[in-house]
């Protein structure tokens, strides 16, 4: 969520407004890079808000789901999985692991691990989903069944 000031507070919230009346977009309306972008930044602040009892961020929650799903993986292959920087997952693990939630394992090859979630991130996991899963259809309530499978299809395809 985006934070603002003002005289009153450092540290006021402001809601993301999409589409404000009275402003002209021009080639913005057009755009396709634009409205994702925009779609993706009104679903976020409802996923931080629907989420920061639990303390959860989508690259988080993202990357409990591909440990769950892929037992083992490596620290190198979440982060190409991911599409973020080694480094950013060696910070997100090192919380995972602190918190109990998920354990690194030796792998054959002695410069990386292989990452498991333990019994707590599996508990911890199951919360986040349903949470998550709570977020995802408020978000597109709007829409009918067919229409959110053509969205995720059409979003697959500008995936390059």
């Amino acid at each position: 969520m985006a934070r603002g000031r003002n005289s009153d507070s450092k540290n006021q919230v402001i809601h993301f407004n999409a589409r404000i009346d009275g402003i002209n977009y021009n080639i913005l309306d057009d755009l396709v890079g634009y409205a994702v972008r925009r779609a993706q930044l009104s679903i976020y602040e409802d996923f931080g808000a629907s989420l920061a009892a639990e303390d959860i961020t989508p690259q988080r929650f993202s990357s409990l789901v591909i440990i769950e799903n892929n037992p083992g993986i490596s620290q190198t292959k979440l982060s190409e999985v991911m599409g973020i920087a080694r480094s950013g997952v060696v910070s997100i693990i090192d919380r995972f692991e602190k918190d109990g939630m998920v354990e690194r394992k030796e792998s054959d090859d002695r410069r990386s691990y292989n990452l498991h979630l333990t019994k707590e991130g599996q508990r911890q996991l199951k919360r986040y989903k349903k949470a998550v899963q709570e977020h995802d259809d408020r978000i597109s309530q709007a829409l009918t069944a067919a229409e959110k499978k053509q969205l995720r299809e059409l979003l697959r395809k500008l995936c390059l």
